[in-house]
């Protein structure tokens, strides 16, 4: 790494980084970050990574669904992500007779795959610099008038590509707006569910586990891609055929060791790593502590109720665990950032960039009153934006009460002139997940909270709830119909009008009206800050920045590591199906293992993927590594040196959490499932063996360069290398 000057050596270290923090863009790896990431091991080029000439590993690498990362691991577009990331559809795959989510799911054959409607994944094919062509201002143009050019720029370059390309396109901005590029994106609808462990397997440990160490779920699913006879992406066919990549991933079953390079290749979601003290703040004292304690109120409800029956378990299990989730995760952070006192530190680091501007006239005049400028909004809007957490975590957990949100639909519809007959069919749609029981439960708890916070009001107290449940249009589609059926638009304006769900549902908006447009203001501000603020930090900086994530390609790399997060106290770097089954306890559901898999380590029946730990065999399950993961990155491959994949990126640790809006390099390890570990789920427990048949595996451990020592794997599945050349 480039010597750094020692008065900046502490800032340095938080803004800059050292080996395993960022989410690099990664077509320019060459530039950046060669010659550090050569120097911990990696084996291959950045064009092995990132090309748009010939196949490169992005073009092995996905956006999954609504926002999870996955990668094509076959020539015939076997596509690999998380079991979470697969939750939702394989919930709506699943019925009391077919419970894929319990059961699990592994095709006998690619025709016994089933189709997942609605699910699509995308690949970008192309990165392309737009920022000349977006911040072109004018000479004469005023400064409040350029956020509407840059949304007329932005507007017009995506429609003119559009126009000359069968890819969907999209416009991020990076560093806060003083950088922009252009996606260029192939979307596939045609994709198959293929092999899904049970919740045993894919679940294990749940939220007791859920963001913590050590980890021993098998936290995968596998999907297929369908094209058209020509490779196009098409809609559902069954004349579809399995989709031929121009690269897929080769999958290294020669295990790893602790030191081994790694990178994690994905698509981030968001991250804010360069929030001032005064952003770190409202996080730490105003927003967490809130939402915590809501999330909580609200889980204790969700799985008391789920125990009571199967279709209520159903009904509420990815709700739950979308609900568990970052409740958990925000617990994480809020440690994190106590535990390094982050305030202060920024406080720190910021009066080192201040006494850099102070310095020179210029920078004075450029930067002088950025710090000051964003305490001051911070400080403004510290009570409405709690309200308005309050206002989403609270009264818009009602389901059924936000269900008759489709009351202005049918207002305007009639209005129009236009017909209701599709609004039966919506409404159902939208409650017939929802248990009446539990959906009345949770209202009462949260909007009770609500009033403690911000007051009684008539639309939310209990007379009102009691009647959303009791009295409302929205509860029921035959209800609804039967209004419909009456053709008589004032009495259903009138009924709409006067439900008590709807009601409090108009009252819900209006109370977001209120606040949102103070918040939009003051967001507008924040981001015309940050943006001079960055550019500021970029000039101060002796080296580059990564950009915030915003759920864009990027590239982390790091190493396989453990850590000691504390006192007394250390993370080995890697787990065991055996440490697995000796946490088992079939009467708790988040540790209720399949006793198929315990059968299969009691006799040792590991086949191809067996390891000798500690003087037994047994499987390697999970792995720390240090490389810099955020929400997003869930399903993204691990590779190793030669960009071969060893693992799936699902977790980070909860010591580590709050990398997303402030980096510590002693404590952020994301959590993966080791690729051995998923083949052996598939192979020995799911019986499955076709499907690692049509992978591309590799036996050779990086340090070793030397093809076959993941044991008795036939020579028939391992790829065999000739000289080492790019590919």
């Amino acid at each position: 790494m480039k010597r750094i000057i020692l008065t900046l050596t502490l800032f340095l270290f938080t803004l800059n980084g050292f080996a395993g923090e960022g989410m690099w863009l990664p077509f320019l790896l060459q530039q950046i970050n060669e010659t550090e990431m050569r120097s911990m091991g990696l084996k291959i080029t950045p064009e092995d990574i990132y090309s748009v000439k010939e196949g490169s590993l992005k073009d092995a690498v996905l956006i999954f669904g609504g926002g999870c990362t996955g990668e094509v691991i076959s020539s015939q577009g076997l596509v690999l992500t998380n079991h979470h990331c697969g939750y939702g559809t394989v919930n709506a795959l699943s019925s009391v007779e077919n419970d894929y989510l319990t059961d699990g799911f592994f095709a006998k054959a690619q025709n016994g795959e089933i189709p997942c409607p609605g699910l699509s994944v995308r690949f970008i094919r192309n990165i392309i610099p737009v920022t000349d062509k977006i911040l072109d201002f004018p000479a004469s143009m005023k400064e409040e008038d350029k956020a509407d050019y840059i949304q007329d720029r932005l507007t017009v370059l995506q429609e003119d590509q559009e126009s000359k390309t069968n890819y969907e396109v999209f416009i991020r901005p990076f560093f806060s707006g003083n950088e922009y590029y252009m996606f260029l994106v192939e979307r596939f609808t045609d994709v198959r569910l293929v092999a899904y462990p049970p919740n045993g397997v894919g679940k294990f440990g749940g939220d007791t586990d859920n963001w913590a160490w050590p980890r021993h779920t098998g936290d995968f699913g596998m999907f297929r891609i369908y094209a058209d006879k020509n490779n196009n992406a098409a809609d559902y066919s069954p004349e579809n055929k399995p989709y031929s990549p121009p690269r897929h991933l080769k999958v290294n079953v020669g295990g790893l060791q602790k030191g081994d390079f790694t990178m994690v290749y994905g698509f981030p979601g968001r991250t804010s790593e360069y929030l001032t003290s005064d952003g770190l703040n409202e996080t730490m004292n105003v927003l967490d502590p809130a939402r915590i304690k809501i999330r909580e109120k609200r889980l204790q409800i969700m799985e008391a109720d789920m125990k009571l029956s199967k279709s209520n378990f159903i009904k509420y299990a990815s709700k739950q665990a979308r609900v568990a989730n970052y409740y958990k995760k925000w617990q994480g952070e809020l440690a994190g950032l106590k535990l390094n006192d982050a305030v202060s530190k920024k406080q720190r680091e910021e009066a080192k960039f201040m006494q850099w501007v102070n310095q020179s006239p210029e920078r004075r005049t450029k930067y002088g009153r950025i710090i000051s400028d964003l305490k001051a909004i911070y400080e403004s809007q510290a009570s409405d934006y709690l309200q308005y957490e309050y206002i989403r975590e609270c009264l818009k957990a009602s389901e059924q009460i936000m269900s008759a949100s489709l009351g202005i639909g049918m207002l305007k519809a009639m209005k129009n002139g236009e017909s209701l007959d599709k609004y039966p069919q919506l409404l159902y749609n939208q409650i017939a997940g929802i248990n009446p029981e539990t959906d009345e439960k949770i209202t009462h708890a949260l909007y009770a909270m609500y009033q403690d916070k911000f007051g009684m009001h008539e639309k939310t107290n209990i007379p009102q709830i009691n009647a959303v449940y009791d009295a409302s249009i929205f509860r029921d589609t035959s209800i609804l119909s039967n209004l419909i059926h009456t053709k008589d638009t004032y009495k259903i304006a009138k009924m709409i009008q006067e439900d008590p769900a709807f009601e409090t549902y108009r009252f819900i908006t209006q109370e977001n009206d209120r606040i949102i447009p103070m918040l939009r203001k003051n967001r507008g501000e924040l981001d015309a800050l940050y943006k001079n603020y960055i550019q500021g930090l970029r000039e101060f900086s002796s080296k580059p920045l990564y950009p915030d994530a915003n759920s864009t390609l990027r590239l982390a790399y790091g190493k396989v590591e453990g850590l000691d997060p504390q006192d007394g106290m250390s993370y080995s770097y890697y787990t065991t199906l055996g440490g697995a089954v000796r946490k088992r306890n079939p009467e708790v559901e988040e540790f209720n293992m399949p006793k198929r898999l315990v059968d299969l380590y009691e006799g040792q029946d590991f086949g191809r993927y067996g390891i000798d730990h500690k003087g037994r065999k047994d499987v390697p399950v999970c792995f720390l590594a240090s490389n810099h993961t955020t929400g997003g990155n869930s399903g993204s491959p691990v590779l190793n040196a030669y960009g071969e994949l060893i693992g799936l990126n699902f977790d980070r640790i909860w010591e580590g959490t709050m990398s997303d809006i402030y980096y510590d390099i002693n404590l952020c390890r994301n959590i993966s499932v080791d690729i051995r570990y998923v083949l052996f789920l598939v192979d020995k427990f799911g019986g499955a063996t076709w499907i690692v048949d049509e992978m591309d595996l590799v036996g050779r451990h990086v340090d070793s360069g030397i093809i076959g020592e993941a044991g008795d794997i036939p020579n028939k599945l391992i790829k065999k290398r000739k000289k080492r050349r790019r590919y």
